[in-house]
């Protein structure tokens, strides 16, 4: 006889529950009570997980409403009803100080004994159990001591089914559970034997909330083994996707059926399942919410999306593929066959070839899997930079190539299956994306897939809506793209191919999507593609400003990020070695030479070409131009005109205005060609279409009507000796001849290289009337979207615009409320700015009106442009007492300083418990050090009360400003070096400085130099310094204590100690025996946010030292959570000696690592991007 249950899950139920979570839960309710009358009647109800929102008590009081009517309209009973656990049932602040996760097997066992308490169940989950306990009183109580409630064998009519409850939300505590979660061998293996029953049961389900994937490596295969040889079903939650999936092991198999989220929100997919069981098969009848045109419950037809939108799967026996069984064979399978050979075709011409700027007729290189040419990726681990292992915080810099980065992603055991891949403007994510494409296709194996891959792409920006403006399936928008190449193939063959293997979606370009709202919604779109298809693999390309989780543009499914990293110099010179040799081998043969001969000349010119620009950019006075070389866009740029006349400007924004010169103009003269247009000409038609498609379209692409339009109106206002062109001729030579513009499958244009459209769009900006744009310029500041033409409209436009534009941001309502995104704006602004002015910052920053937060980021940027013509008004401002807080009093008196200003020094104010407060050095340019009063408290590591003696400590870690100070220096510091050798005979730091120190063969500042001093995104005057060694950090401290000629205690200015480090960051001063505050600023200001700290890959690299003035300690020190790690003193052991303790996180960790008794460690002669320090002093 048939058995028929309702699978429900993820409630989130709340006190503070929104209005609509009522509405879809009444509805879920009123539903059931309709579906009993049309014959889906459930003899048992399913939740699985997440009953509450946040583990509370008082939430529980609203489950118990919920379910009691749930039961009423199922006519149902108690008994039929089985709960479990989920991550949102757990009470994360009872969980606090309890194990994040275990070890190791042996740690596991010793665990989950019966004889061992088990805090996790009855602290973290004490109002989950206590409510179970009450609301199923007499019926079942919630276990203590296990995860695996007792089984229970219930016979509905005549059919017996065996339920076992299991918990996986016991290891629960905040966003970053994969990978850490247990059951527990032992708990499973005793819950197992119940199972096996004298008498047999027709149907064995497990109950949980998380998939299984989620558990511990530890234990994950032994789990699911266990579960494939002792159960028929895994019912589950947590994903909010409703998914059937066979899973077939060699100790049988198991259906997974994954029940939707009942509520999460109006905007997201509402779900859940009917399933009925009756002899070897469970049939499916998904149902979700809708709100039109009444709030109801009824059929999902997107699952199963053939009539009756109802499947059928067997329970038993699966096909050889672990799959379900399919109701029948595909009679189209040849001609789909067929289909995707020709789809396939067309992703070669799309994605097989390189278009290289400046080449012969723009001809195309194809791309070559033997062309090591692809730029380098850092690989930023979401998953270890949270987890609290020894060397957590190495997962923050791994540099590895495009093969590595897929193998690492896709194919580590972690079983995810995204990549996100962050660049810059022309860093080359699309080029990328073309190499995988070519490398899945004909050597899949290369990326570490084991079976062929079907590859499917889509630019984000080509998605398309459907009559009510939702987006439609990834099927039916591969269909479109298809469509839109002449290829028809309906959206259901691209269901069944990406259901039927493994495949690669390759989604370019979320940046390109304008409208912040878009863009959020195709990141849902994202998820929803991703959760849909479970054997496909996604890579997903964005501009860092395009990809912002503090405006809510963020991914939810788990996914692997890699950060476009710069090329390095010897990537810049095989980059254009192999530039060159393209371009000067597609130049027609001479007369004189064979075609052997020619390609002998013309590489020879090639390499010449090569060392030529190369000398150039290793120039010393050519340190910008290096930088900029870093990115491959400019470097293809750089080529281009290094070609032509070995010639190169020396700003961004010049290079593209000359090579807009040359591939416009300039290269047809050289060939003694007539150009279409003059570069003049040209430019007068493309800037404006360029803003057009910027500020009105807001679209990277525009229809070719409305361009030819719009191109017509400019175009016939030229005064030019001939006729001008027609639109269509001149898109035509924009396409073919000056390789700018891109023909989409003839129905629109794009720019091919989208910066080219930034750079026009911004000097349009200058040329249309700039004062009356600036107004324009304030409201979209900040916005991503206009983040490219406002910095070309700065590096073009006098310094009396620049001030005109700072007189409005300030006196806007924007400037209450500057977000770190928008004041780091500001500042590459001022850096690439073709002039400055200080006037309307200084009138502004006397005004007694304005703000402490406005005050700050008009000091940071008079501090930016360095010009002493500020200093009067500096000066003023600080003699009228005007700042409206400790922060802006001292930045005041920074800035003074350094504009070479007079102030009394910070050594007269009053004592402190009869000791100076704050020091100035002026070895390091009068940095501050500020005293921590000494005190003791409870040491997080050992538990135990520690004394710490009064320090002063440095406001900041040391900047790249002053350690360049230090690496200048070095030669010429009187027995520095003898000093430095004493230290190695003597191991006085330990026992591998010896060797290390013999490693500086080409000397001193070579062995301790930052190997990031010139890379643009680390190497700002303010920024702190990285990659140097905990050895080149004690270095620093030895040669300040030398100046001060005390050799006798070199210690004088030192690291501080792990102890002193956690004081100072969280010690509660005045008090003794307590632990430290959980982050350095004051309890109040709650959780880590971007306005207090720099993490999470928020900015994607170092910020300015004080740059989260909110995230300072009460003392005053900045920066002691997020930036960069600090090397300690202190040994991470002991007794082994051989890793120092770092301190405080950095800019790519997860906010848990930021906390102030966070310990991270690594090897004194280790180098990492986000690795700093900062002294103490001890007078």
């Amino acid at each position: 006889m048939a058995v028929t249950w309702l699978h429900v899950s993820d409630f989130h139920l709340s006190d503070k529950g929104p209005y609509n979570q009522e509405v879809i839960l009444n509805a879920l309710v009123s539903s059931v009570r309709r579906l009993r009358g049309e014959g889906h009647v459930p003899d048992l109800i399913f939740a699985t997980g997440d009953i509450a929102q946040n583990g509370k008590a008082k939430e529980y009081a609203y489950a118990t409403e919920f379910f009691n009517a749930l039961l009423d309209a199922a006519g149902l009973e108690k008994e039929r009803l089985f709960i479990v656990p989920g991550n949102h049932d757990v009470d994360r602040k009872m969980g606090k100080g309890l194990a994040r996760t275990l070890e190791s097997n042996d740690d596991a066992d010793e665990y989950f004994d019966n004889e061992t308490p088990t805090p996790h169940l009855t602290q973290k989950l004490q109002a989950f159990s206590a409510w179970y306990n009450e609301y199923f009183k007499g019926i079942r109580t919630f276990p203590t001591d296990t995860t695996c409630s007792q089984v229970e064998v219930i016979t509905i009519r005549n059919t017996r089914i065996a339920v076992l409850p299991l918990n996986s939300a016991l290891f629960c505590i905040d966003d970053n559970d994969n990978n850490k979660l247990f059951i527990g061998r032992r708990c499973l293996d005793s819950a197992v034997k119940q199972l096996q029953s004298p008498v047999e049961a027709d149907l064995k389900i497990a109950l949980l909330h998380h998939p299984l994937d989620w558990l511990s490596p530890i234990e994950r295969a032994n789990i699911k083994a266990t579960l494939g040889a002792a159960v028929d079903l895994v019912l589950q939650g947590h994903y909010h996707e409703t998914e059937t999936e066979g899973i077939a092991s060699a100790n049988g198999g198991y259906l997974k059926l994954a029940a939707g989220a009942a509520y999460q929100t109006r905007q997201h997919p509402n779900s859940a399942m009917y399933a009925t069981f009756e002899g070897n098969h469970v049939e499916i009848f998904p149902i979700h919410y809708v709100d039109k045109p009444q709030e109801i419950w009824t059929l999902d037809t997107s699952i199963f999306p053939a009539p009756p939108y109802t499947k059928s799967f067997p329970v038993k026996g699966f096909d050889s593929s672990g799959s379900p069984q399919q109701p029948s064979g595909n009679q189209n399978a040849d001609k789909n066959q067929l289909k995707y050979k020709s789809y396939k075709a067309i992703i070669k011409v799309e994605l097989g070839y390189i278009r290289m700027l400046g080449l012969p007729g723009i001809e195309s290189i194809k791309v070559n899997l033997n062309d090591d040419t692809f730029v380098p990726l850092r690989l930023s681990d979401r998953q270890e930079n949270g987890s609290n292992k020894k060397n957590s915080q190495q997962g923050s810099e791994h540099i590895l190539y495009p093969d590595q980065i897929m193998k690492q992603a896709f194919h580590d055991r972690r079983g995810r299956r995204m990549l996100l891949v962050i660049g810059d403007p022309g860093a080359g994510k699309t080029t990328l994306l073309k190499y995988y494409s070519l490398c899945a296709l004909e050597d899949y194996k290369r990326l570490g897939f084991t079976e062929p891959v079907n590859v499917f792409y889509i630019p984000l920006r080509e998605l398309v809506r459907d009559k009510e403006g939702d987006y439609i399936s990834l099927p039916a928008n591969l269909a479109n793209w298809a469509k839109k190449h002449h290829q028809t193939i309906a959206a259901d063959v691209f269901t069944d191919w990406l259901n039927s293997g493994t495949s690669l979606v390759l989604l370019d370009g979320l940046d390109e999507i304008s409208n912040t709202a878009d863009r959020i919604e195709v990141c849902k779109w994202i998820d929803n593609a991703w959760a849909g298809f479970t054997k496909a693999f996604f890579v997903v390309t964005s501009r860092s400003t395009g990809y912002n989780k503090e405006e809510g543009i963020e991914l939810e499914c788990d996914y692997e990020r890699a950060d476009v990293q710069d090329f390095t110099p010897d990537q810049q010179e095989r980059f254009l070695k192999n530039w060159f040799t393209a371009a000067f081998l597609k130049e027609p043969c001479e007369e004189g030479f064979d075609e052997a001969g020619w390609q002998v000349k013309q590489t020879k010119v090639a390499d010449q070409r090569t060392q030529t620009i190369v000398a150039h950019l290793k120039a010393e006075k050519n340190k910008g131009l290096r930088q900029l070389a870093a990115i491959p866009m400019i470097l293809q740029i750089m080529a281009i005109l290094w070609k032509d006349r070995e010639y190169m400007p020396e700003s961004r924004a010049e290079l593209y205005d000359a090579a807009l010169n040359y591939l416009l103009e300039f290269r047809d003269k050289r060939k003694k060609i007539k150009p279409l247009l003059s570069a003049i000409d040209a430019r007068q038609v493309l800037a404006p279409v360029s803003l057009w498609m910027q500020g009105t379209l807001k679209k990277d692409e525009a229809p070719r009507a409305d361009m030819h339009s719009i191109m017509k109106g400019r175009l016939d206002t030229l005064n030019t000796p001939e006729p001008a062109p027609t639109p269509e001729i001149f898109c035509n030579y924009l396409v073919k001849r000056a390789g700018l513009l891109v023909d989409s499958a003839g129905r629109e244009y794009l720019f091919r290289h989208k910066s080219f459209r930034e750079y026009l769009a911004g000097i349009q900006l200058k040329e249309d009337r700039p004062y009356d744009q600036l107004n324009t310029l304030v409201t979209y500041f900040g916005k991503d979207w206009w983040e490219e033409p406002i910095r070309f409209f700065f590096s073009s436009v006098d310094a009396n615009i620049f001030d005109c534009f700072m007189e409005k941001l300030f006196n806007s309502h924007h400037s209450e409320a500057l977000t770190p995104k928008q004041q780091l704006l500001l500042q590459t602004i001022i850096e690439e700015a073709k002039g400055l002015k200080v006037d309307s910052l200084c009138k502004k920053l006397l005004d007694p009106t304005t703000s402490a937060g406005c005050q700050r980021v008009i000091l940071d940027c008079l501090k930016a442009i360095k010009k002493p013509f500020a200093l009067e008004a500096l000066l003023d401002f600080r003699v009228k007492k005007l700042a409206k807080n400790k922060d802006v009093a001292g930045r005041t008196d920074e800035l003074i300083r350094a504009l070479g200003g007079q102030i009394e020094e910070l050594g007269s104010e009053k004592p402190v418990l009869g000791t100076t407060k704050s020091i100035l050095n002026k070895n390091e340019q009068n940095a501050e050090y500020i005293l921590i009063p000494g005190g003791s408290y409870i040491y997080s590591e050992t538990g135990k009360e520690e004394p710490v003696a009064d320090l002063y400590v440095a406001k900041y870690p040391v900047t790249n400003k002053l350690y360049r100070l230090f690496i200048a220096a070095i030669g010429k510091s009187p027995g520095f070096k003898e000093k430095l050798i004493e230290i190695a005979e003597k191991k006085t730091w330990d026992d591998g400085f010896t060797k290390y120190l013999k490693e500086g063969k080409d000397g001193l500042a070579t062995l301790f130099r930052s190997e990031y001093d010139e890379v643009r995104k680390f190497d700002g005057e303010d920024q702190p310094v990285v990659r140097v060694t905990w050895y080149a950090a004690r270095a620093y401290c030895l040669w300040l204590s030398l100046l001060e000629n005390k050799d006798e205690k070199p210690k004088i200015y030192r690291l501080p100690t792990e102890v002193e480090w956690e004081w100072a960051a969280g010690g509660r001063q005045g008090t003794i025996g307590k632990k430290v505050r959980q982050y350095p600023w004051a309890d109040e200001k709650g959780e880590p946010t971007s306005k207090l700290l720099n993490y999470d890959n928020n900015v994607g690299a170092t910020t300015p030292v004080g740059s989260y003035p909110d995230g300072a300690t009460p003392e005053g020190l900045y920066d002691m959570a997020g930036n960069v790690w600090e090397w300690t003193d202190s040994w991470w052991n002991e007794k082994t000696r051989s890793n120092r303790v770092l301190r405080g996180g950095s800019w790519g960790n997860f906010a848990v690592d930021c906390r102030s008794a966070f310990r991270g460690n690594f090897t004194p002669d280790i180098r990492d991007g986000s690795f700093g320090f900062r002294l103490v002093f001890v007078p």
